[in-house]
């Protein structure tokens, strides 16, 4: 039996675990049946599931506090100067991130200094931390420490130590006192080697992450990423049992406090530590050498963040048993100065940045002894995670928002990011996050793999299509995974404060041959957020088993844990290469085939149907169509707003204003805006004379049909509003103008009926729950029937459809399969396009599929309870 499990034998487990308090109960997961791994995924889990993520967090809470605490004895002790010196000593730009930052050190350090004793490392000639009774034994400690090794923990904390020694003896030892109580409290937990400083308190801590756009990634999200990117048939059992570090990199150029790069560290331990095994090797042995290996060559980790690269650089050293190392590949890169320099984007032009370690503590991170520099050539990385910075100009927020950074600096790194991203695959409207997968493209090796977290707009929005065809184009086996829409937010985010959906990307880079396989990404949707590091290990098999099976002709696949499915896969064609992923975060993937046979013009897979229907005209696409109108950045502005666009607005307060020239309808008011035809909500005014170019053009563009490009499915009725007049657009509406009245009133319908909704919900947005918003060029793009190809008759019929159904209310569109005025709809839609009578019960199981879909739904309440008394009355059927 030991033969066999050594050799990677069967075995089948379940997780019981007690709750934070006794009172709540044990939980069991999966809820039914068993896990299945071998007896190297059961060592992993164990220890994981040992240390709840509420215990872990409850202690660096505890710690967090005491870490302020110590800032709070240090401001109150040290004299301004002696504050302005240690900001300046912390490279940080606010006197109390500097001070919450020396006490962060100082707690990095004590907690590195204990584990090197309870290690029995020779570094450490003193006992245990508590015997350090005054300032001079620490500071004696922490010099014998860095006499030997660990530069880039101890001499900033020892440098930061006597500083504050020299202005205020009292206040820096009343501050190590503090922090003594957060090393017993960490060390008793039992969480010394498990509760990393920088994951754990940092973002806690650090001031402007949220300015920056820099979310720091969850302890659970990179594992399961980590899983997912670093694959034991990525290696031979040999190479991984050897010195992997020898030939094979691991890299994170936006590293943070190097949460990914811990948990591809532990992944690529793991692997080796079992191969060792299989192969009757010491792996304890080759333990050691794997560790100095990774951590002079084999980890490399660049962020602008001194202190966050710090405290990568010690949590890595951590992880090794006391073994001495020399110098490192982390390495803190400039942002900023006149001539703009970006940070590890720099690494598009250039395969060497300077390291400002060297500088700051001494150590150098180069390729040689008198080097002070990251050294990153094209296609030299095995293994790259990334959780970018997404920031994006938009709403009061520019990129390279960074703490520190003037205006004018500011304005230099973006053009010089504009410069080497002029030739690269992504469109900066996006943000600069597409930045950072062109500069994981380029680093790469072929064969090598990518793992990284990304806005779920990645998958949706139009600014990110250059970048969704290069994926496709340049990686294979890519898998997208996202969480159902709303289940991962706030604590249960894949990163820390974003508010925001989010996804994972994986893929492997393609050799320099072309690919002659179509395009396809597997989506992934899990129905639960996932918290716990040991749960999110047992998830990357589940997903990776699911997703293997997956051909042309088997499209579908559960997610399965036990007998619980905890998820559902698509093998995804998208009908361009630079396509939305449209599945992704669909809750049933029986939908997102329905929803994406719809946008190629069939209905399919739902209900009773059970032959495929083709509309009777063929689909093409929205501005093939009609004329797209413009933007409301061109058709002007609300009075009192920015000034840009042709006109100021103000709002038609009563029902006469609604009429004349000069109206908009700008805004989208859900309380009034419920019947196909509606009043414009804006008027221009302050003109007087002729009309200048701009507003001659815009003028041109009014329309009686008009697109909501903000749609809110929880409270908006209308994906489409007519006015009675011609009105322009505004912000929440597009005009499509189509000289054939009839055409536009067949657009209407269409559009808000199920199979419009349905239509846009695949192209439109999904970073917030209930929403699905969309950018003009992703509108232009929303597939439609080609109504210029019917008849007079079929057109007539619109015409005359229209006209019955114009004046009746409608529910907000997350209700449609409880809305009698929808159900109107799409019966004349059916009719108009001369569907069958079999159309009339699949859009009904369309509307009742979708609504269900927490996308859509959003959790409104009316819209579940809505729900539920459905599903309970069709139980009783």
């Amino acid at each position: 039996m030991v033969e066999d499990l050594i050799n990677g034998g069967s075995l089948r487990y379940a997780i019981h675990q007690r709750l934070q308090e006794a009172s709540e109960g044990i939980r069991r997961w999966p809820q039914g049946g068993f896990l299945d791994g071998n007896v190297f995924d059961l060592g992993r889990l164990i220890p994981a599931m040992a240390l709840p993520k509420e215990h872990v967090e409850a202690v660096a809470e505890d710690a967090a506090n005491c870490v302020k605490a110590a800032a709070e004895r240090l401001e109150s002790g040290l004299p301004q100067k002696a504050q302005n010196e240690v900001g300046v000593l912390m490279r940080q730009q606010t006197l109390l991130s500097g001070l919450h930052t020396t006490a962060l050190m100082w707690l990095n350090a004590m907690l590195v200094q204990q584990r090197l004793f309870l290690q029995e490392s020779p570094a450490v000639k003193a006992g245990p931390l508590t015997t350090c009774t005054d300032l001079s034994d620490q500071i004696r400690v922490w010099k014998d420490i860095l006499a030997e090794n660990w530069r880039s923990i101890f001499k900033p904390a020892v440098q930061a130590l006597e500083l504050a020694r020299q202005h205020s003896p009292a206040a820096a030892q009343e501050a190590i006192r503090v922090l003594t109580q957060a090393v017993e409290s960490i060390e008793t937990a039992p969480l010394g080697m498990h509760m990393n400083v920088g994951a754990e308190l940092y973002p806690k801590l650090s001031d402007d992450r949220k300015e920056a756009a820099a979310f720091y990634t969850q302890s659970a999200t990179a594992e399961l990423l980590a899983a997912l990117t670093i694959r034991r048939r990525d290696l031979t059992a040999d190479q991984w049992a050897g010195d992997v570090f020898a030939n094979h990199r691991l890299a994170d150029l936006a590293c943070g406090t190097g949460t990914l790069l811990r948990a591809g560290y532990r992944r690529i331990e793991a692997l080796h530590n079992h191969s060792n095994t299989q192969l009757g090797k010491d792996s304890k042995n080759g333990g050691g050498v794997l560790h100095v290996s990774a951590m002079e060559r084999g980890i490399v980790g660049a962020d602008v963040s001194p202190n966050a690269a710090h405290l990568t650089a010690s949590s890595l050293a951590a992880i090794g048993q006391g073994d001495a190392y020399g110098d490192t590949q982390i390495g803190w890169v400039e942002v900023g100065r006149d001539t703009g320099l970006t940070g590890s984007l720099e690494y598009l032009a250039t395969a060497e940045i300077a390291d400002l370690f060297g500088e700051w503590a001494g150590t150098s991170a180069g390729r040689d002894d008198n080097s002070l520099s990251l050294f990153v050539p094209d296609a030299s990385i095995t293994w790259i995670l990334m959780n970018p910075p997404y920031s994006r100009t938009r709403g009061g927020q520019s990129t390279f928002d960074i703490a520190g950074l003037g205006e004018q600096e500011r304005k230099a790194c973006q053009r010089r990011w504009k410069r080497l991203t002029k030739k690269e695959p992504v469109n900066n409207i996006a943000g600069m996050a597409p930045s950072f997968l062109a500069l994981a493209r380029r680093k790469v090796r072929p064969g090598g793999r990518i793992g990284f977290v990304l806005p779920l707009t990645a998958a949706f929005v139009d600014s990110w299509a250059v970048t969704r065809e290069m994926i496709l184009r340049d990686f294979k086996d890519v898998t997208a995974i996202a969480v159902a829409g709303g289940k991962a937010l706030g604590d249960t985010a894949l990163s820390a404060d974003t508010g925001m959906e989010e996804m994972l990307l994986v893929g492997t880079r393609r050799s320099r041959e072309p690919s002659v396989s179509e395009p396809r990404v597997r989506c992934v949707t899990l129905h639960q957020a996932f918290t716990r590091v040991g749960e999110a290990g047992e998830l990357a098999r589940t997903v990776k088993r699911a997703v293997a099976g997956m051909t042309s002709s088997s499209r579908l696949a559960p997610v399965m844990a036990g007998a619980e499915e905890v998820g559902q896969a698509l093998l995804y064609a998208p009908p361009t290469a630079d396509g939305t992923w449209m599945p992704l975060g669909v809750t049933r993937m029986d939908l997102a085939l329905a929803a994406d046979a719809l946008t190629r013009g069939q209905l399919v897979g739902l209900g009773s149907l059970t032959e495929p229907i083709d509309l009777p005209v063929a689909m093409t696409q929205l501005d093939q169509v009609f004329t797209v109108g413009p933007t409301h950045d061109l058709i002007g502005h609300p009075a009192g707003g920015d000034g840009r666009g042709a006109f100021a607005f103000h709002a038609v307060t009563k029902r006469d204003d609604a009429d004349g020239e000069l109206r908009s309808l700008w805004d989208a008011q859900s309380r009034k805006q419920r019947r196909l035809v509606i009043q414009p909500t804006h008027k221009a005014f302050g003109f007087i004379g002729d009309l200048n170019k701009l507003q001659i053009r815009m003028y041109k563009f009014r329309g009686t049909l008009h697109y909501a490009r903000n749609m809110r499915w929880t409270s908006q009725a209308l994906l489409a509003a007519t006015t009675a007049n011609n009105v322009m657009g505004g912000r929440s509406w597009t005009t499509l103008k189509h000289r054939d009245a009839r055409v536009r009133s067949v657009g209407a319908l269409w559009i808000n009926s199920i199979f419009g909704l349905v239509t846009h919900w695949t192209q439109g947005q999904r970073q917030q729950t209930g929403r699905a918003p969309i950018q003009i060029g992703g509108l232009r793009r929303i597939p439609c029937p080609l109504f210029d190809a019917l008849d007079d008759r079929a057109l007539d019929a619109a015409g005359a459809a229209f006209a019955q159904l114009r004046n009746r209310t409608l529910r907000p569109a997350c209700q449609a399969h409880a809305d009698p005025a929808r159900q109107a709809i799409d019966e004349a839609v059916v009719k108009i396009l001369g569907l069958p009578e079999a159309a009339l019960p699949f859009a009904a199981d369309l509307r009742l599929l979708w609504g269900r879909d927490p996308s859509v739904h959003g959790g409104n309440q009316q819209a579940v309870a809505l729900l539920d008394a459905e599903q309970g009355s069709q139980g009783e059927a």
